[in-house]
C-alpha cells in the first residue's frame, strides 16, 4: 500500500510540474550560441528589458563562407517577447539588407546587396535554455538582389528576386561532442525566382524565371571543429562524429530563359512534374539519390541548327549507396541509373535517320544493381592511394541484377540474375574473384534493329553478318517473334556455360 501511495504521489508531482519556461534573455543567448556554432557572429550594442519584452538594439551579423563571400547585415533592433506560456516570440524588422562582399584583404571590390522583406513573419523559441527550438511561419518572404559590383569595381546591370509563400519551418541546435547538432525542416506553398541582366558591351539581354511548387526540406546534421573540416580529412571528420542526413522534394517546376546576344535571340523552357533528392553520410555509409519526373524541354536559337529542339522523359534517377570504411565482412551496396521514356522531336531523329528506317519509340535505360562488398582500405583518408583496374582495394561478395533494361528503336535488351563471388579463387578469371550463379539476357527486335542500322549506313553488310554469327553462338530463339535468349551460367570451379554449352 505504501509503495502504491509513493508511486501515485510521484506521478502526480511529475504531471503537475511546469514545462520548461524560456525567458527572453535565454532565447537571445540561444540564438547567439547557435549562430556561433554555425560560424556566424551576432552582436548588439544594447539590451533593454521593458515588461515582458527584451529589445536588443544595434544588431550586427557577420559570416565568411569558405572560398566564398563575406556576409554582413545590420538591424536597428530585434525583440524577444515572453508569451507567458514558456515560449518567446522573436520579432525581426519587416525589411533589412544583407551585404555580400569579397573576403577582407582580398583586394577584390566585388559586392552585392540582398534586401530581405517578410510578411507576417512569426518566430517562436521554446524548450530548454541550453537547446532552444525555433519555429517560424510567414505569409511571404522576398529576397531581392541589387547594387552588384564586379571585380573591376564597375556596376553590373543585374537584378533578381526569390519569392516564397506560406512558409513554415523549425530549427533546433543541440550540443554535440566536439561540435553542434542541427535538426531542421522547411516547407512552402511555392517559390519563384526571377533574374534580369544586361551587358551592353556584348549586346546581351537576359531574362530568366523559375517557379517551384511545394518545396519541402528536412535534415539533420552534426558538425565538428572547423579546423578538422578544413583539413580535408573526411575520414577523421566522420570518426569525430560528422554526419549529414537530409532530403527534399518538390511539386511541379517550370523554368524559362529568354536571351539575346549580339542581336541573336534564343529561348529555353522546361517543365517537371516533380523532383526529389536525399543524402546521408556518416562514419559507416554514404547514400545519395536524385530524381526528376515528367520533364519537357523546348529550345530555339543559341546557334542550334534547327528551328526548335523539343524533348521529354518520364523519369530520370541516379542513386548509389555504399560503405565508406574498411571491413572484412560483407556490406550492402546499391547503384541505380534510370532514364525512362525519353522522346525527341522528329527534327533530331532526321539528323541521323532522314529516311525513317529506325522506329522512333521512346528510349529507356535502367541499371538497378544491389550486392555486398567491402573496402580493404579507408577510402576517405587522404593518405590512401586508389588506382583503377585489378588493384582496386575492394572485395565483391555478391551481385544482384534487380533490373537491367535498354530499349530503343523498337529493340529491347533485358537482364536479370544473381551471382556470388569467391574471393579465395583469383586464378579462374585472371585475378577477378570467381563468380557462381546465372544471368539471363532476353533480346527482342535485335535483328530488325540491325537491318535498320545497315539501311542508314551505321553498320556494313560484313558487320551485320559478324553480329548475327555472334548472336547465333551466344543466344537461342525465344518464345516471341525476333526474340533471343542467352542464359549465362557460372559454375563452381571456373566453369562458364552459355545456354548449357561450356565455354570455359
Amino acid at each position: 500500500m505504501q509503495s502504491r501511495f509513493l508511486a501515485s504521489t510521484a506521478l502526480a508531482l511529475l504531471l503537475s510540474s511546469p514545462a520548461a519556461a524560456l525567458t527572453p534573455e535565454e532565447a537571445w543567448a540561444g540564438l547567439q550560441a547557435m549562430s556561433t556554432a554555425a560560424g556566424q557572429t551576432i552582436a548588439a550594442t544594447g539590451e533593454t528589458r521593458s515588461g515582458d519584452t527584451l529589445t536588443v538594439s544595434g544588431v550586427t551579423m557577420a559570416m565568411t563562407v569558405p572560398d566564398g563571400p563575406a556576409i554582413t547585415s545590420a538591424m536597428a533592433q530585434i525583440t524577444f517577447r515572453d508569451r507567458g506560456d514558456g515560449s518567446v516570440e522573436i520579432g525581426y524588422p519587416a525589411s533589412y539588407d544583407v551585404k555580400l562582399s569579397a573576403p577582407p584583404g582580398s583586394g577584390d571590390p566585388s559586392s552585392g546587396t540582398i534586401t530581405v522583406t517578410q510578411d507576417q513573419l512569426l518566430i517562436v523559441a521554446s524548450g530548454e535554455a541550453a537547446t532552444p527550438k525555433f519555429d517560424f511561419t510567414a505569409k511571404a518572404m522576398v529576397l531581392a538582389l541589387k547594387d552588384v559590383i564586379n571585380p573591376e569595381g564597375k556596376p553590373v546591370d543585374i537584378t533578381g528576386t526569390l519569392s516564397m509563400a506560406d512558409l513554415t519551418g523549425t530549427y533546433t541546435g543541440l550540443p554535440a561532442t566536439g561540435g553542434q547538432a542541427y535538426d531542421s525542416s522547411f516547407t512552402a506553398s511555392g517559390m519563384v525566382l526571377t533574374v534580369a541582366a544586361k551587358e551592353p558591351a556584348q549586346q546581351v539581354d537576359l531574362a530568366f524565371d523559375m517557379s517551384i511548387a511545394q518545396p519541402s526540406f528536412s535534415g539533420k546534421s552534426v558538425t565538428v571543429s572547423p579546423e578538422l573540416m578544413k583539413s580535408g580529412n573526411m575520414s577523421a571528420a566522420l570518426a569525430a562524429g560528422f554526419m549529414i542526413d537530409g532530403s527534399y522534394s518538390t511539386g511541379p517546376i517550370s523554368a524559362r530563359l529568354n536571351m539575346t546576344e549580339a542581336g541573336k535571340p534564343g529561348s529555353f523552357d522546361a517543365t517537371l512534374t516533380g523532383s526529389s533528392a536525399h543524402i546521408r553520410m556518416d562514419a559507416d555509409r554514404f547514400d545519395y539519390g536524385f530524381g526528376l519526373t515528367g520533364a519537357t524541354v523546348n529550345a530555339s536559337g543559341f546557334d542550334i541548327p534547327m528551328p526548335m529542339v523539343t524533348g521529354a522523359f518520364g523519369e530520370m534517377a541516379i542513386g548509389f549507396a555504399m560503405p565508406v570504411k574498411a571491413s572484412e565482412e560483407p556490406q550492402d551496396f546499391s547503384a541505380l541509373v534510370k532514364l525512362v521514356d525519353l522522346t525527341m522531336a522528329d527534327d533530331l531523329w532526321s539528323m541521323f535517320d532522314p529516311g525513317g528506317a529506325l522506329r522512333r519509340d521512346p528510349v529507356s535505360l535502367i541499371v538497378d544493381l544491389a550486392g555486398t562488398g567491402a573496402w580493404t582500405v579507408d577510402i576517405l583518408d587522404p593518405a590512401t592511394q586508389i588506382s583503377d583496374g585489378p588493384d582496386l582495394p575492394a572485395k565483391l561478395f555478391s551481385l544482384t541484377l534487380t533490373q537491367v533494361l535498354a530499349k530503343a528503336a523498337g529493340a529491347q535488351v533485358a537482364a536479370t540474375g544473381a551471382l556470388t563471388f569467391d574471393n579465395a579463387d583469383l586464378m579462374s578469371y585472371a585475378g577477378f574473384p570467381a563468380p557462381e550463379g546465372k544471368v539471363t539476357v532476353t533480346m527482342d527486335g535485335i535483328n530488325a534493329l540491325l537491318d535498320a542500322l545497315m539501311a542508314i549506313g551505321v553498320v556494313s553488310e560484313d558487320d551485320l553478318m559478324g553480329a548475327r554469327m555472334g548472336l547465333a553462338m551466344m543466344a537461342k530463339p525465344g518464345a516471341g517473334p525476333d526474340q533471343l535468349i542467352s542464359e549465362i551460367e557460372f559454375r563452381a570451379g571456373g566453369g562458364l556455360f552459355v545456354n548449357g554449352v561450356q565455354m570455359q
